[in-house]
């Protein structure tokens, strides 16, 4: 590509080398500039843009805004570059025309003006399967409230007759089969990386362009039984098993107190609307409670070594994104001021 000179780019390699030695005989291999060995502009460089696996090539503008995180298969599919930035198709270039109802085929267009709930999903797997019944009572109950959106399910199954077979089990609505393309498409386009994954997006906008992204884990939300908040934004707080990606994906801090009375859980989750409210200029952090004795509250105290529940909040902050890092807090008494202190100094880092 550079040869040829018909594209304007350079690249740099951003080692994640276990040892300067083996980084120096990796890069003797390399054409282009590298990130000097142990800069700790990786592991931000890592984080911002998703590298969550190796190789991971990411494709930025002049003005560093991602134009695709999947430059790994585009540099495969096209090693001459002629399709060279390789920018991923829009949600709206990928959908198909027509989508399945349960009377047939209808034009997409008549959804252009409602809110637009995704489910990813396969007959095989089992938590789909599980999870699929709970979807279909809480559509049909929605759909009696209002009816301004649609639930529209995308298949991973291996064949058209387990597709058949399990979209009979669902009240809503689906993309073809045989949209296999469209469907792998827009998988990617909006990084779906498990099922079942089920999402929210806003009507189209009445100038044109995309469908905005509201909510892109509302598993949670569908298991409470509560659609009060429809459709459902995102809040930088919320019950930790309502959490869905976001404790993989942003810095949370969760306070435990399973075995609180009502009014003391109650107090708990006022004290953290407040912080989240005053840390409102700490993009992305997110403040969660775990009231919940089952759920992932055990998970969570197994793999951060904490103190079994007693009648004593556990205050813990998780960073996940940075390498699995957690900071516990001392501090029992929680009040807005003892949060909002554990926020500004977390103390010791701590390793999962």
């Amino acid at each position: 590509m550079k040869d040829h000179g018909k594209h304007d780019f350079e690249l740099i390699f951003v080692s994640f080398d276990k040892n300067e030695n083996e980084f120096k005989e990796y890069t003797s291999e390399m054409p282009w500039p590298c990130l000097p060995f142990g800069n700790d502009t990786k592991d931000i460089l890592g984080r911002k843009y998703e590298a969550e696996g190796i190789p991971h090539l990411v494709v930025v503008d002049e003005n560093g805004e991602v134009i695709t995180k999947d430059g790994v298969d585009g540099v495969r599919s096209d090693e001459s570059g002629e399709r060279y930035p390789w920018k991923p198709k829009s949600l709206s270039e990928l959908w198909p025309e027509k989508i399945l109802t349960k009377s047939g085929l209808v034009d997409s267009s008549t959804l252009d003006d409602k809110y637009l709930m995704l489910y990813f999903s396969a007959h095989w797997c089992p938590p789909c399967r599980s999870f699929t019944p709970v979807l279909s009572k809480a559509y049909t109950k929605l759909k009696a409230e209002r009816d301004d959106f649609e639930l529209v399910f995308l298949s991973s199954d291996r064949d058209q007759a387990s597709f058949d077979e399990y979209f009979e089990e669902m009240t809503f609505c689906a993309l073809p089969y045989e949209e296999r393309e469209a469907k792998n498409g827009i998988s990617k386009q909006i990084g779906i990386q498990g099922i079942p994954s089920l999402l929210i997006l806003g009507p189209v906008p009445a100038n044109g362009g995309e469908r905005p992204l509201i909510n892109k884990s509302l598993r949670g939300v569908i298991e409470s039984g509560d659609f009060s908040d429809f459709p459902f934004h995102r809040k930088p707080y919320g019950a930790l098993d309502q959490a869905g990606g976001d404790i993989n994906d942003a810095k949370c801090l969760v306070v435990f107190h399973e075995n609180g009375d009502d009014d003391e859980q109650k107090e708990l989750i006022d004290v953290m609307k407040a912080v989240s409210e005053k840390c409102s200029d700490k993009t992305g952090m997110k403040f969660l409670w775990a009231l919940n004795p089952n759920g992932l509250a055990p998970q969570v105290r197994a793999a951060a070594n904490l103190p079994k529940m007693s009648d004593k909040p556990t205050m813990i902050m998780l960073d996940l994104p940075d390498q699995g890092g957690y900071y516990v807090s001392k501090e029992t008494d929680i009040t807005i001021e003892n949060v909002m202190k554990f926020v500004e100094d977390p103390g010791d880092r701590q390793q999962l």
